[in-house]
């Protein structure tokens, strides 16, 4: 998966990364939400300085359409990073059950310190951080039982700040998402651009699809077979797979196959969890 230097940094982003640093002092918890398809390339080491010295939570989302093999390996890797860390479905696990398991250890501070003032223990203050459209808004409506927050399969969605109180145990800051302001590694911003954290058109359409199937021939070779009925993929070029895509499904510009409507159908499909369960990067491997 390579790719040139990327830049993308709206605006509103600059903004919120501005106000997120104010809101870290008041907070007991950082929850930082990443893709498991690439729970490396989706975080944002900006929003790791800005956690310092607080509790943190890494909670690799959308588990349900990564390889579990891969994500069972990466929540070995980061245990032995002492990266505490999670995965899950967000729209399915009752993730206000393993959210208040997990940060028993991590509030053991702020635990001890209500017990040695007798205090009652207070509502857990968790503030949920990641790049765009990595589950956040999700995972907070998971914990609240209800639709609290927007949420959408889309870059952008959440642009404000906003506490929200979910239960008696959890008061949670939601964030909007926040990428780094630029990509030195190329790879890095293809594999965050076929997961739909950034606008559509940042990459050119065809080269993400040519880099996705380039990915397959690699690692699942046999991805494709029953979803668009291809043989072994793993020798075929690329742009040539994309044009008996399209003719396969009947995606034409005039009386020809489009491979440009073929490279769409195919990232979709795959951002969407559609073509199956794939991860699109391994612990230790590039």
């Amino acid at each position: 998966m390579n790719q040139h230097n990327v830049h993308y940094f709206p605006g509103h982003m600059s903004k919120a990364l501005r106000t997120i640093s104010n809101y870290v002092k008041s907070v007991d918890l950082i929850v930082e939400v990443v893709d498991a398809r690439a729970p490396l390339s989706s975080r944002n080491p900006l929003l790791n300085e800005l956690a310092g010295s607080k509790s943190c939570l890494l909670l690799l989302s959308k588990s349900d359409m990564a390889d579990q093999k891969v994500t069972d390996a990466w929540l070995s890797y980061f245990a032995k990073t002492n990266i505490p860390a999670i995965a899950g479905n967000l729209k399915k696990d009752r993730f206000v059950n393993i959210l208040s398991k997990a940060s028993v250890p991590l509030v053991a501070a702020k635990r001890a310190k209500e017990k040695k003032y007798g205090m009652k223990p207070q509502p857990i203050r968790v503030m949920v951080i990641g790049i765009p459209n990595v589950g956040k808004s999700t995972l907070i409506n998971n914990i609240g039982g209800r639709k609290i927050a927007n949420v959408g399969n889309k870059a952008g969605i959440t642009r404000a700040e906003q506490w929200i109180k979910l239960s008696d145990d959890f008061t949670v800051l939601d964030t909007p998402g926040i990428l780094p302001m630029n990509y030195p590694d190329g790879a890095q911003a293809v594999r965050l651009a076929l997961l739909g954290t950034m606008r559509e058109d940042v990459l050119p359409t065809e080269d993400l699809a040519v880099a996705l199937l380039g990915y397959f021939k690699e690692n699942y070779k046999d991805a494709l077979k029953v979803r668009f009925d291809l043989d072994d993929i793993s020798k075929a070029n690329s742009l040539e797979l994309l044009k008996i895509i399209a003719t396969k499904r009947g995606l034409l510009e005039g009386a020809n196959p489009s491979s440009t409507k073929a490279a769409y159908l195919l990232i979709k499909e795959f951002k969407d969890g559609i073509l199956g369960r794939f991860s699109l990067e391994i612990p230790n491997a590039d």
